[in-house]
């Protein structure tokens, strides 16, 4: 009889754990996905320029309140946001919901005020989190 209890003990921890896995790995925002284009804007020595094209793909709609893109060339790290109040401006294009980066939509990410990328081949590392976990992605790409 004690063995029972101890297989069956045994068997229902390896169920709790699991299914704790299989919750954390469907995390709201954790099986999306972006994709990083160059934007098509001829990187100059201005502080305006378009930079990156980001396509979300996936199920949730990612709540802006909780997501952070952080943008860096060599050893200098920018933030970006929605209405420009950070180094790089954020604008969306596509979605319904201004309040969300949404499956589907693409969003530009732009100089705002400072020279982010300013010669043609610049390499930008990307960054995005979600809940501060790390959303799937181009982690680099090459400004033109």
């Amino acid at each position: 009889m004690d063995i029972l209890k101890g297989l069956y003990a045994a068997v229902l921890t390896t169920m709790l754990v699991l299914s704790g896995c299989l919750h954390e790995q469907t995390e709201a925002g954790m099986i999306n996905r972006y994709d990083a284009d160059d934007a098509a804007d001829t990187a100059t020595s201005g502080t305006s320029d378009t930079l990156i094209r980001l396509h979300m793909s996936g199920d949730d709609s990612l709540s802006w309140t909780s997501t952070n893109i952080r943008l860096s060339v060599d050893d200098a790290i920018y933030g970006c946001s929605l209405g420009g109040a950070d180094e790089c401006q954020i604008s969306q294009q596509g979605g319904d919901d201004g309040n969300v980066w949404e499956p589907g939509e693409y969003i530009f990410l732009s100089e705002s005020g400072t020279d982010i990328c300013n010669d043609i081949g610049c390499r930008v590392d990307i960054s995005v989190t979600y809940k501060d976990n790390t959303v799937s992605g181009d982690s680099s790409i090459i400004v033109n």
